[in-house]
This record gives structure tokens, C-alpha cells and sequence, in this order.
């Protein structure tokens, strides 16, 4: 009888310990996935903010300030937002720690950036793919048959949200040139200018 209660606490056991690291892992990742934790701790994140700032996306559909984790990491609090969370942490502290981050290379950054960006993130301010965040305006004719396709309705799409809407929150320098990134890079000039005035 005695050796059947030890055998029966064991898992009891674990299960409580399992119970309490993810009880303080969830304020721990939360933390380390603020924009205040990202752009102070990681310095080399404050022009990824100051280019967010200036973009369409700076505000989310309720008004709020975006965030990292709003694109970056899967919503909810499950095995996906563990995995990508632990992954994301221990490469950009590594690259943090050990590289240059000074000088990352963006145009690589925004290959690996866009492999974890959840089209759920993306849907949950974008419902209704033919209006905008706000239900407000309608999307061109070309942007209505490209989602149309991504939702399956006239054929199937190749890619992601992402993989479509490129330099939408962020834009190097090297993509400023490019027309249709001209006013999101004209916000940008105007914010550094004001900065440097200062």
C-alpha cells in the first residue's frame, strides 16, 4: 500500500512543478515581449520601433499603440507561442550577445521576420479582407482577387499575409526608394528630421 501512494504522488508531483513553471513563465514571457523590453533591453530594436511609429500599422484597430508580440509571436498562451517565444528569444539573444547587432542584415531579417508573423495575428485586426482595419474603406479591385484567392474563393494563393505585404511596419532604407513604400518613407523622413532638430 505504501508503495502504491509513492507511485501516485510522482506524477502528482510533476504535474504541480509543471503547473508552476508555467504559472511564472507566462509573466516572464510577457514581460520580454513588450515594446518597452524590446527596443530598451535590445538597443538594436529601436529603429524596427521608430519605423513602426511611422507606419500605417503604428496603431492597432482599437486604437492601441502596436506592439512586437501583436505580429511577431502566435496569439494565446499555448505549445506554438512557447515554441516560437523560446526560439525568437534564445536567437535574438544570442545574435544580441555574440554578433553585431548594430549591423544586422536587414534584408535577410525580413525573410526570417515574415516566417513568423501568424496570418491569425494579421486577422485578428483585418476581418474582413475586402475593407480596411476599421471597416471603413473598401480595398482596390486587385487587392479584392488576391484575397478572394488567399480565402480559397477563385483559385488558391501561394502565400501568406506576410509574404504579400511587405514593409508594411517596418522599412529599410534599401526599400524607401521603391514607390509604393513612398509615403511610408516619407513619414520616416519627417520623423527624423524632427529628431535630428531637435
Amino acid at each position: 500500500m505504501a508503495e502504491q501512494k509513492k507511485t501516485c504522488g510522482l506524477p502528482i508531483l510533476l504535474a504541480g512543478i509543471l503547473a508552476v513553471l508555467i504559472c511564472g513563465a507566462y509573466p516572464l514571457m510577457s514581460a520580454t515581449s513588450s515594446m518597452s523590453f524590446c527596443s530598451s533591453v535590445c538597443h538594436e530594436m529601436g529603429v524596427h520601433r521608430e519605423e513602426l511609429r511611422s507606419s500605417a500599422h503604428a496603431r492597432d484597430k482599437d486604437g492601441k499603440e502596436t506592439g512586437c508580440a501583436q505580429c511577431h509571436i502566435p496569439s494565446g498562451f499555448g505549445p506554438r507561442y512557447m515554441a516560437v517565444k523560446i526560439y525568437s528569444g534564445i536567437k535574438d539573444g544570442f545574435v544580441h550577445l555574440t554578433g553585431s547587432p548594430v549591423n544586422l542584415d536587414r534584408a535577410a531579417l525580413q525573410i526570417s521576420a515574415r516566417r513568423f508573423i501568424d496570418d491569425d495575428n494579421c486577422r485578428g485586426c483585418h476581418a474582413d479582407l475586402h475593407r480596411d482595419a476599421k471597416g471603413e474603406k473598401e480595398i482596390s479591385d486587385i487587392g479584392g482577387i488576391s484575397h478572394d484567392a488567399y480565402l480559397g474563393k477563385n483559385g488558391q494563393a501561394k502565400s501568406n499575409c506576410a509574404g504579400c505585404h511587405a514593409n508594411i511596419a517596418h522599412l529599410p532604407e534599401f526599400d524607401r526608394r521603391l514607390e509604393v513604400n513612398r509615403d511610408f518613407a516619407e513619414r520616416i523622413r519627417n520623423k527624423e528630421a524632427l529628431r535630428n532638430a531637435k
